[in-house]
């Protein structure tokens, strides 16, 4: 067994658990997660990387990330409205209406997501999808805790930007008027 194998079996033994939690996350599908896992890692063990790489689980997952939105952009011109849910009692809590519109909510988001770019998509799904402390993401991104907030602020306003959750000119903050006497 080579070295990248060793280090690509260590990985899987190591952060496997978390990768797989990552591509659930994203797909919202198990089933998909587990073939993204295979996928993600065919393509560490063919990656052609020039005096290899420094960190594995920043190369997987960052791999990871990437196969999943391309799934998801694949996936959006074959969406569909699921009718198995619609045989479920209607005064049920989670009602099939309340299901569906969730799940659209969701595809929104991620979709919302997918259009942000490079280390603003990745530090974003680090700290709100996996919910990674900022530490953890500067250290792995090797950037200032700062830096980080920032990547992911801007994410946040690039977001509601793009699914029209504006606050209005104001951005929420009120503008009090101060009468002097």
């Amino acid at each position: 067994m080579g070295d990248r194998q060793k280090e690509l079996l260590e990985l899987l033994e190591k952060s496997g658990p978390k990768l797989m939690a990552l591509l659930t996350r994203l797909t919202l599908r198990e089933d998909v997660a587990e073939e993204l896992m295979q996928d993600l890692f065919v393509k560490l063990n063919g990656a052609r990387t020039p005096g290899g790489v420094d960190c594995w689980y920043a190369y997987a997952r960052r791999t990871a990330i990437n196969l999943a939105f391309d799934w998801r952009r694949r996936q959006a011109t074959r969406r569909t409205c699921s009718l198995d849910r619609l045989g479920e009692r209607a005064s049920d809590s989670r009602a099939p209406v309340g299901l569906l519109i969730q799940d659209e909510q969701v595809e929104q988001i991620l979709a919302a997501i997918d259009r942000l770019s490079g280390v603003s998509r990745e530090a974003f799904v680090m700290r709100h999808i996996q919910q990674d402390s900022y530490e953890e993401i500067a250290e792995q991104l090797g950037k200032t805790v700062h830096q980080v907030r920032a990547l992911c602020s801007r994410a946040m306003s690039t977001l509601r930007n793009v699914l029209g959750c504006d606050r209005g000119p104001n951005d929420g903050k009120e503008v009090q008027h101060v009468e002097h006497e």
